[in-house]
């Protein structure tokens, strides 16, 4: 330990000098004391490691499928847990299945219940006579963790192996007129021409 020493100090106030004694001593500490430091130094920083403030993961695979259990072919799911508020997350492929990752890829999810949503980016591009398909799209609920009812718990212990099962989205109404089709504008190219 570095210490300060002042081993001869004059003060000169106007024509007197006055001797003041030296209060502290200078002292360097041995070679000896500074290897035992800086081993102790790096040992405290490998025990904490490099993701220091990171829960403990595990892997957690699964499936998210329609009730007819046709499987949800795109979308990402993203949990978060009850206990820790942290959140994981997994693309969904095109069997419907996924693999969920916290910190790095596919890691898992942290231990405990956790609560999950589904989200899907469908285009609703503003197309002349363009009606959105509903097939494979999850209903709007299952977007949100207020509304989502869906949940599943991962153990510390043996696999972590989902399947959500979720709603599809609400049919859009048709009129007895409608053959699927919105009426085309008159005067536009391609429309029938009235009599």
């Amino acid at each position: 330990m570095l210490a300060c020493s002042a081993a001869r100090i004059e003060m000169k106030v106007g024509m007197k000098s006055t001797l003041l004694k030296p209060v502290l001593r200078l002292s360097f500490p041995s070679h000896r004391t500074l290897l035992i430091e800086l081993f102790c130094a790096i040992v405290l920083l490998m025990s904490v490691g490099c993701n220091s403030g990171r829960l403990k993961t595990y892997p957690v695979r699964g499936e998210v499928v329609f009730a007819d259990g046709s499987p949800v072919k795109v979308g990402t799911i993203e949990t978060k847990s009850v206990t820790h508020s942290v959140q994981a997350r997994g693309n969904i492929a095109t069997d419907g299945t996924f693999e969920l990752t916290t910190y790095t890829n596919g890691d898992g999810a942290v231990a405990g219940d956790h609560r999950c949503v589904i989200v899907q980016f469908i285009p609703t591009e503003e197309i002349p006579n363009y009606r959105p398909s509903i097939m494979g799209v999850v209903h709007r609920k299952h977007s949100s963790y207020s509304t989502s009812e869906l949940g599943f718990t991962v153990s510390s212990k043996g696999e972590n192996k989902l399947r959500l099962v979720v709603q599809g989205a609400d049919p859009i109404l048709k009129s007895t007129t409608d053959h699927g089709h919105d009426q085309i504008p008159e005067g536009t190219e391609g429309s029938p021409k009235k009599p």
